[in-house]
């Protein structure tokens, strides 16, 4: 009678693709964090895993005979990452010597070495949408820049974000951003102070400028607030050129949302250079808010995804997204949306900074520290209540206050920090 033998094994490769398998289930563990669980999924990705396990069986790596000959499609993928994991291939090999199954220490290093397949995957296009919602499951991945184009953190910026369920992800500065608001300032002759401080949010400042914002009056043909607004427009309109010649794409929303957790959209930035956009048309603030006169709800020059229907308040989300939130990683809840307005209205003119202001540090200060703030502080965001959009100034006080040192504006501009 026949029995069943196991099929003979590399004695050093089989090692390894043992420690490959246990690194991978160890970053695969839902206690791991989530940028990990999804380098994991990407390293899966390349066919590098299933590859070392045939070879450690001594099956072949191609198919066919003669001039049919090629590589089986998982050989050819891993035969690409392989180059870029080429620096960490050694110590990887020999800490999986050393350690056997010591799965901890390989997922350690794959997760180094996934570095390069990353980059390489940015060139040739990003990673898709449903690779970002797959990292980390629950469409809460986290993949900082490329080294290379990494900038220095925020000072005070937390080394990891609880996104909840106790998963942590890292997020920081995207120097590529920070180079496209450098070249904006410059063309315009103004030399560009990058945020340097993680700013903190005074609450008893916040619940007056949510007063101030509640207070203000819709008056969009106030002389002053319309050359308050017509400046956003313009300048808006010109930093989203700006990003389209440094490459950055950006289309709508259209149905479900992408990206599940906000901040998702900054990793598709950092990864890809895009990101999809909420459109204007559907949701506006609240269902009761007075529209009339918006100047920002006029169709823009530029567009969007080629869609016509694109206005200057669908270029100011997008830019705000950018400038304000990714360029140094910061979130979107009350400290985040107080720093992305710290990073990003620098990048306006004063004749700008009013309508700026209102549209960021008034709302956000208003959800946050308005009526609802107790429970938007909390809310997902389809249950957060958001503030009437108005079209109106606050008081210089809502604007000038609190402005980080390190923002170099022209002398005598501001002078209330």
């Amino acid at each position: 009678m026949d029995q069943l033998q196991a099929t003979p094994r590399g004695a050093i490769s089989g090692l390894l693709a043992d420690a490959m398998f246990g690194g991978l289930n160890y970053m695969k563990d839902p206690r791991r964090t989530q940028q990990m669980q999804g380098l994991a999924a990407m390293l899966e990705s390349t066919g590098v895993p299933a590859v070392v396990d045939r070879i450690s069986y001594g099956e072949p790596l191609t198919t066919g005979r003669g001039m049919t000959t090629k590589l089986r499609p998982e050989a050819e993928n891993t035969l690409m990452a392989a180059l870029g994991m080429t620096p960490v291939g050694k110590p990887a090999q020999a800490g999986a010597m050393a350690l056997g199954r010591a799965g901890e220490r390989v997922g350690m290093a794959a997760e180094k070495a996934l570095e390069a397949p990353l980059q390489r995957a940015y060139d040739k296009g990003g990673l898709s949408r449903e690779m970002l919602l797959a990292m980390g499951q629950g469409g809460r991945s986290n993949v900082l820049p490329p080294k290379r184009f990494q900038g220095p953190l925020l000072e005070g910026l937390p080394e990891a974000v609880d996104v909840g369920g106790g998963r942590m992800e890292q997020f920081g500065t995207d120097q590529r951003i920070v180079d496209v608001a450098k070249q904006y300032m410059a063309d315009r002759g103004i030399t560009y102070s990058p945020q340097k401080p993680y700013a903190k949010v005074d609450v008893d400042r916040a619940k007056r400028i949510a007063n101030e914002y509640a207070a203000m009056k819709h008056d969009p043909n106030d002389p002053k607030t319309k050359k308050a607004y017509a400046a956003l427009a313009k300048e808006t309109q010109d930093q989203y050129e700006a990003l389209l010649k440094a490459g950055y794409k950006f289309d709508f929303i259209r149905g479900d949302d992408p990206y599940g957790n906000p901040r998702n959209a900054i990793n598709d930035l950092v990864l890809n250079k895009r990101m999809s956009v909420f459109p204007t048309e559907s949701g506006f603030g609240s269902s009761a808010a007075d529209i009339s006169g918006n100047p920002l709800l006029a169709r823009s020059d530029l567009r969007i995804g080629n869609d016509p229907s694109t206005t200057y308040n669908d270029l100011f989300r997008a830019v705000h997204d950018v400038f304000g939130h990714a360029k140094h990683g910061v979130g979107f809840r009350a400290r985040g949306e107080e720093n992305a307005f710290q990073s990003h209205a620098r990048m306006y003119s004063p004749e700008a900074l009013p309508a700026a202001a209102s549209e960021t540090r008034g709302q956000n200060s208003w959800v946050n520290f308005g009526p609802f703030g107790e429970q938007n502080r909390i809310a997902s965001p389809a249950n957060t209540i958001y503030a009437d959009q108005k079209t109106g100034l606050m008081p210089p006080s809502t604007y000038e206050e609190g402005l980080l040192a390190d923002w170099l504006w022209p002398e005598g501009v501001f002078r209330n920090r």
